[in-house]
C-alpha cells in the first residue's frame, strides 16, 4: 500500500508549495484618490453636489427667531402695544395727525362752483352732516347776489379744523370777504361745517 508523501524535509524544515494568488494593481493616482486605508473612507466617481436646503432651512429658522426676540423685547419695553387702544382705534379724529390744509383749498373750490353753477345740492355733498343745509342756502344766497369769489391760502384754526378765507365781489362790484370752516370728522375725512357770513338776497 503505498501513501501519499508528506511534505519533505530538508535541513530540517518542511518545504510547503502553496500557489501564489496574484492581485490586481489598481491605479490610484489616476482617480485622484490616495491609496486604501489613508485619509478615511474612499467613494468612487465624483462626489454628489450639496444642496442648499439647510442654508434655507438656516434662514427661515434664524428670521423666525429675530421676529420671537423683537417681540420679546417690545413686550418688556412697550407693553401697552399689546393692549387696544379703543379710543384711537374708534375716533380717528386726529389731534395725532397733523391736518391736510389742501382739503381746505379743495372744498373752498367746490363751494365756490356751486355758487357759479348755482347748484346748492353739490355742495351739500361736500359739507358736515349737521351743516348741509346751511351750505345749501349759503349757496342760494351768494348766487342771487352774482357773488365771484376767490380763495385765499388756508390755515390751521385747531387741532380738527381749517379755515379758508374768500375774497371777491358781490353784484359785480361791491367787496366782499367771508369765512369758510372745514373740519376734519373720524376716519380722516373732511367736510363743510360753515360759511360766514352769508350775504342777504
Amino acid at each position: 500500500m503505498s501513501y501519499p508523501q508528506g511534505p519533505q524535509w530538508q535541513q530540517g524544515q518542511p518545504q510547503h508549495q502553496y500557489p501564489q494568488q496574484q492581485y490586481p494593481q489598481q491605479q490610484y493616482a489616476q482617480q485622484g484618490y490616495p491609496p486604501p486605508g489613508y485619509g478615511g473612507p474612499q467613494y468612487p466617481g465624483p462626489q454628489p453636489p450639496k444642496k442648499g436646503n439647510g442654508l434655507l432651512i438656516g434662514m427661515i429658522a434664524g428670521g423666525g427667531a429675530l421676529v420671537v426676540v423683537v417681540f420679546v423685547i417690545l413686550a418688556f419695553v412697550a407693553p401697552g402695544f399689546l393692549l387696544s387702544d379703543s379710543k384711537s382705534s374708534n375716533s380717528a379724529s386726529g389731534s395725532e395727525a397733523p391736518l391736510h390744509l389742501n382739503w381746505g383749498s379743495v372744498l373752498a373750490g367746490k363751494f365756490i362752483l356751486a355758487v357759479f353753477g348755482d347748484e346748492p345740492e353739490k355742495a351739500a355733498e361736500s359739507a358736515c352732516a349737521d351743516a348741509k343745509d346751511k351750505v345749501r342756502k349759503a349757496v342760494k344766497e351768494y348766487g342771487a347776489r352774482n357773488a365771484s369769489l376767490t380763495a385765499q391760502e388756508p390755515r390751521a384754526a385747531g387741532p380738527d379744523l381749517i379755515v379758508v378765507t374768500m375774497t371777491g365781489t358781490l353784484d359785480s362790484s361791491e367787496s366782499f370777504t367771508g369765512t369758510m370752516e372745514v373740519r376734519r370728522e373720524a376716519g380722516d375725512k373732511y367736510c363743510i361745517s360753515s360759511i360766514s357770513p352769508v350775504p342777504a338776497g
